[in-house]
């Protein structure tokens, strides 16, 4: 099985996996848009048992809305996105950006908060729209994730 290595854009914070991550996803949330000074986050999701190696001393964390409890990790050197929390630290999500090999990572599986996109993107992709079609939809591909993972 191929690692998954992660860092943030100056290489400070530094985390490696095991196994390849249990779903990804787009998400045009104002959190994420506001977390990461983006359109839209390409986020790939693993879950805490995977991490491999995990160095995430130069990174400060932060409550952008509650709920949800994820806590998004920024790094104090770059000030780049680094690492989120979430499900009390159980599962892991970082930019599909920071990961390599990125031919290891599963393709996005759907949009979600699409209603607060910036651009519209013309893909084959799901996309959902409103907080509640976005967390079951987002829920369902985890679900999926950690079901075929347990096999």
């Amino acid at each position: 099985m191929m690692c998954i290595q992660g860092q943030c854009a100056c290489g400070a914070n530094q985390i490696e996996f095991s196994h390849p991550p249990i779903a990804r996803f787009i998400c045009h949330c104002l959190v994420c848009q506001k977390y990461t000074g983006r359109a839209f986050s390409d986020v790939s999701v693993f879950i805490r048992s995977d991490i491999k190696h995990m160095d995430i001393q130069a990174s400060t964390f932060k409550r952008y809305k509650l709920p949800p409890n994820i806590q998004r990790g920024r790094c104090r050197h770059c000030h780049q996105p680094s690492i989120e929390f979430g499900l009390l630290g159980q599962m892991v999500i970082i930019a599909s950006r920071n990961l390599s090999p990125s031919q290891a990572l599963p393709p996005p599986s759907l949009h979600i908060f699409y209603h607060r996109r910036v651009q519209d993107i013309t893909d084959h992709l799901p996309k959902y729209s409103g907080f509640a079609l976005s967390q079951l939809y987002a829920g369902k591909v985890l679900l999926k994730g950690l079901m075929e993972r347990s096999k």
